[in-house]
């Protein structure tokens, strides 16, 4: 019974670790993905451009002396 439950055991374990490795490989992919996605979407271009606004236009109002 012991060898038995030895034999089982050494079968399950690599299944075990494979699909633990397999887990956390897709855990850091998938948060590396929501990671990018998020700065993307926090700093990237608006997904609507913004409506036009009136360029501001400096215009002298006053003549300053040049010095002569």
């Amino acid at each position: 019974m012991q060898i038995e439950g030895k034999i089982v055991i050494s079968l399950v374990m690599p299944i075990i670790l494979c699909f633990t490795v397999l887990a956390s490989v897709s855990f850091g992919v998938l948060a590396a993905y929501a990671a990018v996605f998020a700065i993307l979407s926090a700093f990237g271009r608006p997904t609507q451009p913004e409506p036009a606004r009136a360029r501001l236009v400096l215009v002298p109002t006053q003549n300053h002396a040049s010095g002569d």
